[in-house]
């Protein structure tokens, strides 16, 4: 279970000095903010590709400042800062609204407005003097007119009160989020590349498993030959798993997936999204498929 990171009002307030003190030292762009009791969220652009360094300071200032207010000693963070690649274009929006409604989530408040400790405020016009977060991309995706652009997110933002959608289920590889075009993208500009501190977890992004190996892996864990796991009828639990590692583990198009399979590509969509409303619904195989996953990576 987490500790807690913020302990009064004042510590929030500390913080978002912080947060302004680093965004003029490192020229990040902040694009939303959550500060909850024991973490917090923030959506931010490095156009210097300098996010550990950014971390790094945040996280070791507010200790250092948690620590001296309150006789601590220590740690106050767990473990290092989850950082994830996200694709502007198409999560931007989603992502700034997933953050605001933390607090509705957690049941604190009814409404994202009555949390003052998010940047809602800020794009609804009401941040007062600490307004350093960039609300002029989120609001353009509604329009170029302030006014409307603001009831139109707060509208969005209101639409997503009691919805099941959290967009980090969608993370690829633990570090990317979005279009298969985007990924594709990363993966192109890592190849080649040393292996980078900056997000360790992109090593493991860009190493993707030929599909060949997903079906001896699924064929060793289920005790299947290769044609009974390949050409077995559909609703069959090691094939629909064998199709769903087959897309998440090898980045390959839907169409080269069904080919293997024997299927079209809609019907390869159809099997990922049973298969992750199951993952979603079963812990246990939650952790079948995340052991699946393990072994296949580590045989690289």
């Amino acid at each position: 279970m987490r500790e807690r990171i913020f302990f009064q009002d004042r510590d929030r307030e500390k913080f978002l000095e912080i947060l302004m003190r680093t965004r003029e030292r490192y020229g990040y762009l902040l694009h939303a903010y959550a500060l909850m009791d024991n973490h917090y969220h923030l959506l931010i652009e490095t156009p210097k590709a300098n996010l550990s360094q950014i971390m790094q300071n945040i996280n070791t200032s507010h200790t250092v400042y948690v620590n001296k207010k309150y006789g601590r000693n220590g740690h106050l963070f767990q473990g290092r800062f989850k950082g994830i690649i996200v694709d502007k274009d198409a999560y931007l929006i989603t992502l700034s609204r997933y953050i605001h409604l933390n607090p509705v989530r957690a049941g604190m408040v009814d409404r994202p407005e009555d949390y003052r400790w998010t940047s809602y405020r800020d794009y609804m016009g009401e941040s007062g003097p600490n307004g350093f977060v960039v609300t002029s991309d989120t609001l353009g995706y509604f329009s170029n007119r302030k006014r409307e652009a603001v009831a139109a997110y707060r509208a969005f933002a209101e639409a997503g009160i009691g919805a099941d959608h959290n967009p980090f289920r969608e993370v690829d590889g633990g570090c990317v989020l979005g279009s298969p075009r985007f990924k594709e993208k990363v993966r192109c500009l890592l190849k080649g590349r040393e292996h980078s501190e900056e997000l360790p977890q992109l090593k493991r992004f860009r190493e993707t498993v030929p599909m060949s190996q997903v079906i001896k892996a699924c064929c060793g864990h289920y005790g299947r030959s290769e044609e009974e796991l390949v050409r077995t009828s559909r609703g069959n639990k090691p094939r629909d798993i064998a199709i769903y590692l087959a897309k998440v583990m090898s980045g390959r198009k839907n169409k080269e997936v069904g080919a293997l399979f024997g299927i079209k590509g809609p019907a390869v969509s159809g099997v990922i999204k049973a298969v992750e409303g199951r993952l979603e619904r079963e812990p246990g195989l939650r952790q079948e498929v995340a052991h699946l996953k393990e072994r296949m990576l580590n045989e690289l």
